[in-house]
């Protein structure tokens, strides 16, 4: 039965809708601002699998694909603290998607990858609260197919902050991202996120994080047009940080989509080498 739903046209084009948007890049990240002229660069890979289907009702059935899609990507991060009480991210999103999501577009036997919108934001600090506002551009660059839809300008606002406490944290964001040559309404391109991250820094070198992850995002079909269709996804982020030296550190994570609507269950892998030097 699955095969022959897989295989049926309509629900093929409203699974290519669902697939398209179920990896989006995350600009940028929810920890604390960094000193006048430090600098961190990092380089993320991250691996995901689906291995559940949710509807429109919140509701789990099998993904009808003849094998799990998989879907990997790299990200390649840079930080500068401009003052005091702001610091400026850029990221540079690359992804490789395999032949599972390729056909569910209709292009049989073949994957592809290419870039995401390159994404530039900048986060400010309020009386040395730990806490502000942020906002930030998506650059109308990339592969169409990777972003999901025509790229275009992008703009995002939201407020970051975080509580640190001798070995323990925990650090958080939201954000309300707009594509505003998508017309009005919630449309492709458009999201709303809230995440939060905690840690435990043990003497070892190690330190157990956990977070969570919500995110609203409307999506677009395979020739990029909005069918009135959103997504939501709620995932967990357990992993730990491991500390390799003075500079550099190694962030593990697995990611596991674990309810939603309108998208794909999934989990995966995610590894990012850190590097942090100050001026």
């Amino acid at each position: 039965m699955h095969l022959h739903l897989y295989r049926s046209t309509p629900m093929r084009k409203l699974l290519a809708i669902l697939i398209l948007s179920s990896l989006p890049v995350l600009a940028l990240d929810e920890k604390p601002i960094l000193q006048p002229g430090a600098m961190e660069g990092g380089l993320y890979s991250h691996f995901d699998a689906t291995y559940q289907m949710l509807d429109g009702g919140w509701s789990y059935y099998s993904a009808p694909s003849p094998s799990a899609p998989t879907s990997f990507g790299m990200n390649g991060a840079f930080k500068y603290g401009m003052n005091e009480s702001s610091d400026l991210e850029v990221v540079v999103p690359w992804v490789l998607r395999d032949a599972d999501w390729a056909y569910l577009q209709g292009r049989r036997h073949s994957f592809y990858t290419g870039f995401d919108r390159i994404d530039l934001s900048a986060k400010i600090q309020v009386a040395k609260l730990g806490a502000g506002p942020l906002a930030g551009f998506s650059f109308p660059l990339g592969n169409e197919r990777v972003v999901g839809f025509s790229p275009e300008w992008g703009f995002t606002f939201g407020g970051w902050g975080g509580i640190h406490r001798a070995n323990r944290w925990i650090d958080g964001l939201a954000t309300w991202s707009i594509t505003p040559q998508n017309s009005s309404g919630f449309r492709p391109g458009d999201r709303q996120l809230a995440l939060f991250n905690a840690g435990l820094q043990l003497d070892e070198g190690v330190a157990p994080v956990f977070g969570m992850q919500w995110d609203r995002q409307g999506v677009s079909d395979s020739s990029g047009h909005s069918r009135g269709i959103e997504r939501q996804r709620i995932q967990a982020l357990p992993g730990c940080i491991l500390q390799l030296d003075e500079d550099w550190n190694l962030e593990v994570k697995v990611p596991v989509v674990f309810t939603g609507r309108n998208t794909y269950g999934t989990f995966g892998l995610s590894l990012g080498l850190v590097g942090s030097f100050e001026p």
